[in-house]
């Protein structure tokens, strides 16, 4: 729907804050448009470390603009194409930490505002150079228990009722979750197929391989979270995100002692040895401004995604309000 740029807010006495300037692609189109105001409406809700956060809502060159916070850090796709790169699995228990942080951020989404995320996936979890994981892109998220008219989501990530019944409650995150931490622990997705349709098939009735054939030291209490969060009855699963994180930190935690954000900064740094760099001097990146906006990200240089994602039905319409200066500040 959108098209990502990093900039900075600019004010005075050389005041600068780098934030994400989120722009619609379709402006034209009105349905596009109404979810992207709904998109504002609900991160305007939203305030929680865990959770990636919205600062305004504005015009920028003419054109509606979600300003988001900058997270400095790596996506959870990112993440895993690194250890697929150095040929070694993901750290188990900063897996389940990285797990019970999204829980902390998806239990205050609900308890906030009845609101279901609907895309847990790897490339909206983000993890900061201080070690605090983000849950980001509330674009396609609704209230819980609702409806929809097709299927929406990324088919690998999807809870089983999203594609029976088209139906999601908060219910349906913790599966989608699960998934995503079966790949951190297994090293592979879990869902699979050579079309849309396979990986469907596969969420709804397929064989769930047991993450030990791909990391055999993994302990029965992971084992056990996994298997409650990816029961493809909802009434089976953990009943709210809140319960699965309290699961992830007793793992991780009833020993004593466990990871932190400061073990997960340590452990991305030996990582991505190589980003690692000192801050900028003020002066020179007041100097490095340009009027202009220019994409984070290239999509040439991002990992494929073999699952597409299906277009959702557009909420309500709202409205966009004054003027701010945001200008870029190169590429991330």
């Amino acid at each position: 729907m959108g098209t990502i740029h990093k900039g900075a807010v600019v004010g005075q006495a050389g005041f600068q804050r780098p934030v994400v300037i989120k722009k619609l692609r379709e402006a034209g189109d009105a349905a596009h448009v109404r979810m992207f105001v709904e998109e504002a409406r609900r991160y305007a809700l939203l305030d929680h470390e865990n959770i990636g956060r919205i600062f305004d809502f504005e015009l920028v060159d003419g054109e509606l603009s979600i300003i988001l916070e900058f997270i400095d850090g790596w996506s959870l796709v990112e993440y895993l194409e690194r250890h697929h790169q150095l040929s070694r699995s993901p750290d188990a228990e900063l897996s389940v930490f990285i797990a019970s942080r999204v829980c902390r951020g998806l239990q205050y989404v609900f308890e906030r505002a009845r609101i279901v995320h609907r895309d847990i996936s790897p490339s909206n979890i983000m993890m900061t150079r201080e070690g605090t994981v983000k849950l980001i892109d509330f674009g396609i998220a609704t209230l819980s228990g609702s409806r929809d008219s097709g299927l929406t989501g990324k088919p690998a990530y999807m809870a089983p009722e999203m594609i029976v019944e088209l139906r999601a409650d908060n219910r349906s995150d913790v599966f989608s979750l699960g998934a995503v931490l079966y790949e951190m622990l297994a090293g592979e997705r879990l869902f699979q197929g050579e079309s849309t349709s396979e990986v469907l098939e596969q969420v709804v009735a397929g064989t769930m391989p047991s993450p030990r054939t791909r990391n055999a030291d993994l302990s029965d209490g992971v084992l056990e979270i996994l298997e409650r969060a990816l029961e493809r009855e909802p009434a089976k699963r953990f009943a709210s995100a809140e319960q699965m994180g309290a699961a992830c930190e007793h793992v991780l935690y009833d020993k004593g002692y466990g990871p932190t954000n400061l073990t997960l900064k340590q452990y991305l740094g030996a990582l991505f040895p190589d980003a690692a760099s000192p801050m900028p001097d003020a002066a020179d990146a007041l100097l490095a401004v340009e009027p202009t906006l220019i994409p984070i990200r290239d999509a040439a240089t991002l990992p494929p995604d073999p699952t597409p994602v299906s277009k959702p039905r557009p909420p309500g319409l709202g409205g966009a309000r004054g003027r701010r200066v945001f200008r870029t500040r190169g590429r991330r």
